[in-house]
């Protein structure tokens, strides 16, 4: 009978120390579900939406979005996505201390900061670009009658476009065909060993390039009379060298907002660091979407290969 009652006596202790340390950590511990990080790329014809507190649409991409991430539209006023639900997003007006403006302002006086002053050479001798594809398999369905093609999307037709306009400027350019399936968030790592070669060669900028998924309204402009798709610059914002990519991000959508208005529909600043991390200047574009042509996203590849070139001259 003693024994009995020792052993009820022990274990309800013990019980008692389990449920105590189960509270404990309950109380004490970190919140039991994390916030929902989106790290793949919209699918099926699914999109993002975002828009202000009065409704106005803002962004509209297939992009990966969080709370937390940035938007520096057409106008250069700058938005902060501050609540989602489902494929919807609310952003509000905010400001970058990374260009020390006012933290009350929307706006940034891009154009008159980066402005391109200096006169530029016929030649650009010793500059040198890299561009490659962590989607390789990204196509355009309207020309190619389907979204992917794994190993041999036609975004590397898109690339070598900007490419050649790169070339026919006197840069010179190494643009890598290495594939990178399949088509997730993965691919960014997998992508990485490009990089790493690539930088090898120190080049002055590296371009990763990708096709957006979005309405055609999204990235449709005219340029010259011709059907041009459009161009998102992202930045990654987990990434030591997010204030230089910004700024280099900066420099080329002002000079494309002076000699190509509208080919530059605005910046994202992303979750994730998109291996820009390896390198200051280090940017991903965005050209055109998959409800666009393939021709025209590479009129507009061109046109961003012609801006690209004369920022880098400029630096020189």
């Amino acid at each position: 009978m003693l024994r009995q009652r020792t052993l009820l006596i022990f274990f309800g202790i013990l019980a008692l120390i389990i449920v105590s340390a189960y509270l404990l950590m309950r109380w004490t511990g970190p919140p039991t579900r994390k916030p929902l990080i989106r790290t793949t790329e919209a699918s099926k014809g699914n999109y993002y939406t975002v828009r202000d507190k009065q409704g106005q649409v803002l962004l509209q991409t297939g992009f990966p979005i969080n709370i937390g991430d940035v938007f520096i539209n057409e106008d250069n006023r700058v938005f902060e996505i501050c609540e989602m639900k489902g494929w919807d997003a609310v952003a509000r007006p905010t400001s970058l201390s990374v260009f020390n403006q006012d933290r009350n302002s929307s706006s940034i006086d891009i154009k008159e900061h980066w402005a391109v002053k200096e006169a530029i050479p016929a030649q650009a001798a010793g500059i040198h670009v890299a561009i490659y594809h962590s989607h390789s398999d990204e196509s355009y369905p309207i020309s190619d009658g389907t979204s992917s093609i794994p190993g041999n999307g036609t975004i590397f037709e898109v690339g070598e476009n900007m490419a050649n306009s790169l070339r026919a400027s006197g840069i010179s350019v190494t643009h890598s065909y290495n594939t990178h399936g399949p088509h997730d968030s993965g691919a960014y790592y997998r992508s990485r060993r490009t990089v790493f070669q690539l930088l090898k060669e120190g080049p002055d900028a590296i371009f990763d390039v990708h096709r957006d998924s979005a309405p055609p309204e999204a990235y449709y402009t005219l340029i010259n009379g011709l059907p041009t798709a459009r161009t998102m610059i992202v930045v990654g914002r987990q990434n030591p060298n997010l204030g230089s990519n910004l700024d280099f991000a900066q420099r080329i959508k002002n000079h494309a907002d002076t000699v190509y208005p509208g080919l530059v529909r605005g910046i994202f600043i992303g979750h994730g660091d998109y291996n820009q991390d390896l390198y200051p200047t280090a940017l991903l574009f965005e050209i055109g979407t998959d409800q666009l042509s393939r021709e025209s996203a590479q009129r507009g590849a061109q046109h961003m290969g012609d801006v690209v070139a004369e920022v880098l001259r400029a630096r020189t």
